[in-house]
C-alpha cells in the first residue's frame, strides 16, 4: 500500500475546488474552507496524487505522515472491560 499523507489543498477560487472532485481523492468536505477569494481543503492522498494536484496547478501543504497518527490497533478493550475499569 502507498504511504499517504495528511494534506491541506488549496485552490485558487470555488470553481477549482469543484473540479478536485474528478481527482478521485480522499478530501473532507466539512473542512473545505473560503477566505478572501481563495479555498482549502484537507485530505489524505498518496504522493502521486500530490503530484497530479500540483502539476494541475494547486498548491498542497502536507501536514503529516498517515502513519504517525494514532491507530487504535494496540491495547484494545472491549466494552465489558471499559465498564469494568470504571466501577473501580
Amino acid at each position: 500500500m502507498a504511504r499517504r499523507f495528511f494534506v491541506k489543498v488549496m485552490a485558487p477560487d470555488r470553481r477549482a475546488l469543484v473540479a478536485l472532485q474528478g481527482f478521485d481523492l480522499d478530501l473532507f468536505a466539512p473542512t473545505a474552507t473560503e477566505a478572501e477569494g481563495r479555498c482549502a481543503i484537507d485530505g489524505l492522498i498518496t504522493l502521486d496524487q500530490l503530484e497530479r494536484l500540483v502539476d494541475a496547478g494547486y498548491q498542497v501543504l502536507v501536514q503529516e505522515d498517515a502513519s504517525r497518527r494514532a491507530r487504535a490497533q494496540h491495547d484494545v478493550s472491549g466494552l465489558d472491560d471499559f465498564i469494568e475499569s470504571m466501577e473501580r
